[in-house]
């Protein structure tokens, strides 16, 4: 069974809980043929990690999209459902996070991984990443290409990478108190670029207590 291998192996008990065991079967098996189909022709460019990103993530979203525009009248039904299931996806990685979002040294320990991750998961083969900003009080990094862009155009489904978009929104936003995740834009919200900014929550909250200082003083 594919979707058992993707970051969605709960799929298929969705399916059936929320259509139903008839509808819900066909919808899965639809989803499962269209995600093996998409599989046995797709490039990973000699990456294994953009073969990651692939297997697990962006052709499975694909492919539930396809799958559930198949059994409803409106694409906007189908891009509703599509988004539920990353958001719950999304939300066991957001939990994850919390435990270094609550760590004490939290910020140290992201900011000594974090450069390396980054350029492990995300190559040049499939993203142009420039550092920007990288100090014990923010990191700030941009991507100028994106191959979750670029692929959900060749399938003509572009309307889905705001969904991945959100994705980083739950998923990263888990780091807080001690890691601030914010952006200005991304490219699949119509933007020349995704920034990310990483903020050490210590120094966020050093500046605001200063600020409160002042005003008292005033």
């Amino acid at each position: 069974m594919e979707f058992n291998k993707t970051n969605f192996d709960f799929f298929y008990k969705h399916c059936i809980s929320k259509f139903g065991e008839d509808i819900g079967n066909m919808i899965y098996e639809t989803a499962e043929n269209i995600l093996a189909k998409m599989k046995s022709e797709v490039d990973y460019k000699n990456s294994k990690a953009i073969k990651w990103h692939m297997d697990k993530n962006m052709l499975p979203t694909i492919a539930m999209y396809f799958a559930f525009k198949k059994f409803d009248v409106t694409c906007e039904r189908a891009y509703e459902y599509t988004g539920e299931i990353l958001k719950i996806a999304c939300e066991k990685v957001q939990n994850k996070n919390k435990f270094l979002g609550k760590m004490p040294f939290g910020y140290k320990l992201f900011k000594v991984t974090c450069k390396s991750l980054i350029e492990k998961q995300y190559p040049q083969e499939g993203w142009d990443i420039e550092w920007i900003k990288y100090d014990n009080k923010e990191i700030h990094v941009d991507f100028k290409t994106c191959i979750y862009m670029e692929t959900t155009k060749k399938y003509n489904c572009s309307e889905l990478c705001p969904l991945f978009c959100s994705n980083d929104d739950i998923t990263l936003g888990g780091f807080a108190p001690n890691i601030i995740f914010e952006r200005n834009g991304t490219i699949g919200r119509g933007q020349d670029k995704c920034d990310f900014y990483f903020i050490n929550g210590k120094s966020e909250s050093e500046k605001i207590s200063n600020e409160d200082k002042k005003r008292l003083e005033i």
